[in-house]
């Protein structure tokens, strides 16, 4: 039996696939400069004179944000699961590298494909879940 797609479905699909992306973007934006601002123009609108201080202010944009704080919450469960580490592999395979489908991410971890497939719906719930769009 099919499970009801629903409005949400397809955009969570898509905050997990943009995990790594944000994941990157939010550490780049976390990182502090090895260089200071040479302009020669003193006290610039906007601009703090600690770099430290700096990124620390920058950050995601909130909606961004949220997305990557759901998938974040939703791997802590899944790793908390039995076997945990085994479906965030499913979840690297499938959604991360995009190298496998369900079939095959079920060949290469030795489980059946409906027990993958249930794994992924369950990973997608969690997420949406975590995201706010049910409870």
């Amino acid at each position: 039996m099919s499970t009801p797609r629903y409005d949400w479905w397809s955009y969570v699909k898509g905050m997990i696939r943009r995990y790594p992306e944000l994941c990157a973007k939010q550490t780049e934006l976390r990182q502090t400069p090895l260089s200071i601002a040479m302009t020669g123009m003193p006290h610039q609108r906007g601009k703090t004179s600690d770099p430290v201080a700096d990124a620390v202010m920058r950050e995601l944009p909130s909606v961004n944000r949220r997305e990557l704080e759901a998938v974040q919450k939703a791997i802590e469960e899944t790793r908390a699961l039995r076997n945990g580490a085994e479906r965030l592999e499913m979840v690297r395979l499938v959604f991360w590298a995009r190298t496998h489908t369900l079939e095959g991410a079920a060949m290469k971890l030795h489980w059946s494909e409906r027990t993958v497939a249930s794994w992924h719906r369950e990973f997608i719930r969690c997420v949406a879940k975590y995201f706010g769009f049910f409870s």
